[in-house]
């Protein structure tokens, strides 16, 4: 019987221990969800996107669609539209840069140099604003917008020219500067 005994002290210390990992991977799981210990567990979302050329600067309303994709994390931004849809709840950091050129580009015309004002729309409601505006020749002007924002499951984030029409052109390259969307879940 001591055998048997012997097997019986196994299978129960076996049971405890049992016990107390799934306890501890309980307790983890749950913590997981309230601290950044386990970002390698969770869904990433966060995109950055940019015009691949220069651009003529856009007529009042128009949505810009950042064509050239770098990152895409969670699928929430479309480069066919420009518009990111949340692909869950929560608070997240948007950026958006403009380049105006001070120069002629993409089939600007007449003495119009980049003039634009750039809003970020959170289901169609602007949030914030950026203006760009180069006055002449070789003023080069650029503008970056920063917003915090809290979204619901399935909101719309998009950046439209807005206010005005945009005049002249608009720079997107390696030398004058990407014109440029970003963002990513913070919380």
């Amino acid at each position: 019987m001591n055998d048997v005994q012997k097997l019986k002290n196994d299978v129960q210390r076996l049971e405890t221990e049992n016990s107390h990992l799934k306890a501890e991977i309980k307790n983890k799981t749950e913590s997981c969800t309230r601290t950044l210990e386990c970002l390698d567990q969770k869904t990433h979302i966060a995109f950055y996107a940019y015009y691949s050329n220069n651009f003529k600067a856009l007529a009042t309303g128009t949505t810009l669609v950042f064509d050239a994709v770098i990152t895409n994390l969670g699928n929430g931004y479309d480069k066919r539209t420009g518009i990111f849809t949340a692909p869950s709840s929560g608070v997240y950091a948007f950026t958006w840069t403009v380049n105006a050129a001070g120069s002629h580009v993409a089939g600007s015309s007449g003495n119009q140099y980049g003039e634009m004002n750039a809003s970020i729309k959170l289901n169609g409601v602007t949030r914030s604003a950026v203006k760009i505006d180069s006055e002449r020749k070789n003023d080069d002007d650029s503008a970056t917008g920063f917003v915090v924002l809290s979204l619901n499951l399935g909101d719309k984030i998009q950046i439209v020219s807005d206010k005005f029409d945009g005049e002249g052109g608009l720079y997107s390259d390696d030398k004058y500067g990407r014109t440029c969307f970003s963002g990513f879940q913070i919380a």
